[in-house]
């Protein structure tokens, strides 16, 4: 038997995986009692992947944790706010032993629920959706050619385009800076938070460079009053990437993993220090062109064909971009006076192919963080939106049947008080890779029956008359000739679409 193998790459999705993880935390002695929560803010941050195969399939161990910021008033109606986290670990059971595997993890649905003065529970959802590249292997099982005849066997092959992918991190870029001015005085860190977002990823000389933004923003108060201050810094890094090649399709997610802010004093003004830890994730991917039989005859013997339909991916589009978000939302009431800081969360929840677009929607979690006009005290008050995403990427070509991934983030924006609505505005960064599927017919076995070679009368002129549709390999097929010769007694081009009235075979 000869054996002609190739390796096409699948790419499959599972179903997003969930998590509930519900813990109850006690807050430390030094800082103040809960009067209030305002709100609390959820981010992700998986920190583990392993994956064990077995015989049926795979199982991949997930594990990372959730940190929390509980933002809420004291007895004395001041603003505080305090870190807390909680670990999740979960177990995935994939169909197939994957060649890699790629994680997209968020974390919604955040409740709580205050007990004591010190004492609350926090509920969240964490959502593991996994992308897999399985490699399938093609194995054309063809009895071998006669020794006494080089035209024994017709082989018809066709090119095919299969993705292939390229991964790499790039772990632990610090960005240490002062956050404020000299300038500022009696200056008190409340809450901090960090974002980073991609704008730009391209291949070059063996390097995913990757260029974005990150910001990183402090809720502080400063002689008794509360305000934001920020400070942004461009992202200029490379990935090393030696498969990568210059043309390839690339993407690059980053994400925020640690921040620290430190309170110095000096010369008589108070500063803050802040230490930023990101990471970047990239992936090349690119289309090598693979052969596949898709039919086989015998120009002698009769043959016993069997054949399969193949699943072959290629890559259509990968990348990062961007959009202008600007959406109005009805107000749930006008007790906010006053806007002191909006923060912002998008999410993407599905993606489809729609003809030649890619549409990504999902939500953008919104919490204003304000004051009510009230002369006996400052009050500060928390609401809540969620306000939907839509996002269209023109891939200028029609897919019927298509794979896409596509990550939301973004930066600070900014939103403002209407009499009725709160207006929103902000830059959303999708990243984003799609591929392409197709279902080819090869050969899956070809027997050839050494026992009934055909009978052939070199005397017997035949002609044939072609219909609509007919091609030179069918015909040739059918009367056990080649389409080389079939071709040359005829005058024609072996790859000829269009047939003469008759020919004569």
């Amino acid at each position: 038997m000869q054996e002609n193998n190739a390796n096409l790459l699948s790419i499959a999705q599972e179903s997003p995986s969930i998590t509930e993880i519900s813990e109850e935390f006690s807050l430390p002695d030094y800082v103040p009692e809960i009067r209030r929560v305002l709100t609390v803010l959820a981010q992700v941050l998986p920190e583990s992947k392993y994956l064990q195969e077995s015989q049926g399939g795979a199982t991949l161990d997930l594990g990372g944790s959730v940190t929390y910021s509980l933002i809420y008033t004291d007895d004395e109606g001041k603003l505080n706010a305090i870190p807390l986290n909680s670990n999740y670990e979960t177990k995935i059971a994939l169909q197939a032993n994957p060649q890699y595997t790629l994680v997209d993890t968020s974390v919604d649905n955040v409740s709580y629920r205050v007990s004591a003065p010190r004492k609350l529970t926090i509920k969240s959802r964490v959502k593991n959706k996994v992308t897999q590249g399985i490699q399938n292997q093609v194995k054309e099982n063809i009895t071998p050619r006669s020794s006494a005849d080089e035209l024994y066997l017709e082989k018809r092959e066709k090119p095919v385009k299969s993705v292939e992918m390229s991964t790499a991190t790039l772990s632990n870029v610090r960005i240490s800076d002062k956050l404020t001015s000299d300038n500022e005085k009696n200056v008190k860190p409340i809450w901090c938070d960090a974002r980073l977002v991609i704008k730009d990823s391209r291949v070059q000389n063996g390097y995913v460079s990757a260029r974005g933004e990150a910001v990183v923003k402090c809720l502080v108060e400063e002689n008794g009053e509360i305000k934001v201050i920020e400070k942004s810094m461009p992202i200029a890094e490379e990935i090393e990437m030696k498969d990568a090649k210059e043309n390839d399709q690339v993407r690059v997610d980053g994400r925020c993993v640690s921040l620290s802010i430190s309170n110095e004093e000096l010369n008589e003004s108070t500063q803050l220090f802040f230490d930023l830890v990101c990471d970047l994730e990239a992936e090349a991917y690119s289309n090598s062109e693979r052969v596949l039989t898709e039919d086989i005859y015998s120009t002698l013997n009769e043959m016993e064909v069997t054949y399969k339909q193949m699943p072959v991916y290629s890559v259509v589009k990968a990348g990062n971009s961007s959009f202008t978000f600007n959406e109005a939302v009805k107000r749930k009431s006008k007790d906010i006076s006053e806007i002191i800081d909006v923060l912002l969360d998008p999410v993407c929840e599905k993606t489809e192919i729609k003809g030649e677009k890619m549409i990504a929607t999902g939500k953008l979690n919104l919490c204003l963080i304000g004051t009510k006009e009230n002369e006996a005290e400052r009050e500060y008050l928390c609401e809540t939106y969620e306000l939907p995403i839509k996002y269209e990427l023109d891939m200028k070509k029609k897919l019927e049947n298509g794979v896409s991934r596509c990550l939301f983030s973004c930066l600070n924006g900014n939103a403002r008080l209407d009499k009725d609505s709160v207006i929103v505005r902000c830059e959303i960064y999708p990243s984003y890779s799609i591929f392409e599927r197709t279902n080819e017919r090869i050969i899956d076995t070809g027997l050839i029956k050494k026992d009934t070679e055909f009978k052939k009368d070199g005397s017997t002129i035949r002609v044939y008359f072609p219909t609509e549709g007919d091609t030179l390999w069918e015909i040739a097929k059918r009367y056990h000739t080649t389409v080389n010769k079939l071709a040359e007694v005829n005058g024609l081009d072996p790859g000829a679409s269009t047939l003469a009235k008759n020919l004569i075979v």
